[in-house]
C-alpha cells in the first residue's frame, strides 16, 4: 500500500502538469518556475514509489532507496519554495530580503533535508530513539516554515486586515493537511495502540502518504488560482531561478546520496557482517 499511495500521486501530478500546459502553454518564461516546481513534485512521488517498491531487494538497496526518497523530499521542498515565492507572494512582501534570497535559502534547505534524513537512516538502528525523529523532522519543518512564509503573510492580511484573497482557503487546507501529515509521521498512531492490526492497511505511514497527497493537491489548486489573480514575482522568472536552481538541488542531492551509499556499502554493512559472524562464533 505504501507503493500505491505514492504511485497515485505520480499519476495525479502528471495529469495536473498536462492541464497546466494546455491552459498556460510551456514557452512563457514566467511559467518556468511553475513547471520546474511540478517537475520536483513528480520526482518526489517517483522517488518514494521506487523506495517503497524495491526496499526489500537487499539491505544496500533498502538504504539507498530511502536516501533517494529523502532526496525527492528535499527537491520538492525546494520546488515548493519556488512555487510560493514566484506565484503566491503578495506585492507587499516582494523585494524584501526573504524574497530576494528565497532561491539560495531554498537550495540550502533542500540539501539539508536530504543530508539530515540520510544521517537518521544510517546512524540509528531499531528500536529507534526519538533523536532519530528529530533528525528527520527538524530539517523538514525548517524548509516548510520557510516555504509557507508568503502564505502566512497572506493569512495575516486576510484575517486581520480584511484583504480579499480568492485562494486563501486552498492554502489553509494545504497547511492543515501538512499538520495532519506531521502528526501521523511522528506519532505512530494508530498502530501504537493496536499492534499488528494495521500492518497491511491503515498504518500511520500510509495515512501520512495520503495526507501529503492532499497537501500537494490543495497546493496546486491554490497556485492555479494565484496564476490568474496574483502578479508573478520577477525575481524567479529566469532559468537559474527555476530549472537551473532545480538542477543544482538535484545535483547536490545526488552527491549526498552517493556519499551515504558508499558509506553504507563500505563501512556499515561490513561492520554488521563482522558482528554477525562474531556472534555465530560465540
Amino acid at each position: 500500500m505504501n507503493v500505491w499511495t505514492h504511485l497515485i500521486g505520480v499519476l495525479l501530478t502528471i495529469s495536473r502538469v498536462i492541464g497546466f500546459a494546455i491552459e498556460f502553454g510551456v514557452t512563457d518564461p514566467k511559467k518556468w518556475s511553475l513547471y520546474a516546481g511540478l517537475f520536483t513534485m513528480t520526482v518526489m512521488y517517483m522517488c518514494s514509489t521506487f523506495a517503497h517498491c524495491f526496499s526489500n531487494k537487499s539491505e544496500l538497496v533498502h538504504y539507498t532507496g530511502f536516501m533517494i526518497d529523502y532526496a525527492g523530499i528535499g527537491l520538492f521542498g525546494f520546488g515548493s519554495v519556488m512555487l510560493h515565492y514566484s506565484y503566491c507572494i503578495k506585492d507587499s512582501m516582494k523585494g524584501g530580503m526573504i524574497d530576494t534570497y528565497a532561491i539560495p535559502i531554498g537550495i540550502f534547505l533542500g540539501w539539508l533535508v536530504t543530508f539530515c534524513n540520510s544521517v537518521s537512516k544510517v546512524r540509528y538502528t531499531r528500536p529507534y530513539p526519538f533523536t532519530r525523529k528529530l533528525w528527520q523532522l527538524i530539517p523538514v519543518a525548517s524548509i516548510y516554515t520557510f516555504l509557507i512564509l508568503p502564505i502566512l503573510h497572506r493569512i495575516y492580511l486576510y484575517f486581520f486586515l480584511n484583504e480579499p484573497d480568492p485562494s486563501i482557503h486552498d492554502h489553509i487546507q494545504q497547511i492543515i493537511w501538512f499538520m495532519f501529515a506531521g502528526f501521523f509521521f511522528g506519532s505512530d498512531i494508530p498502530q501504537r495502540f493496536f499492534p499488528g492490526k494495521f500492518d497491511f492497511l491503515g498504518h500511520s505511514h500510509q495515512i501520512f502518504h495520503i495526507c501529503i497527497l492532499f497537501v500537494t493537491l490543495n497546493q496546486l489548486d491554490a497556485v492555479y488560482v494565484d496564476l490568474h489573480e496574483m502578479n508573478i514575482s520577477p525575481y524567479h522568472a529566469t532559468f537559474m531561478g527555476s530549472f537551473g536552481a532545480v538542477l543544482l538541488v538535484l545535483l547536490g542531492n545526488i552527491i549526498i546520496v552517493l556519499g551515504f551509499h558508499m558509506f553504507v556499502r563500505f563501512k556499515i554493512l561490513p561492520e554488521r557482517r563482522q558482528l554477525h559472524h562474531n556472534g555465530k562464533q560465540h
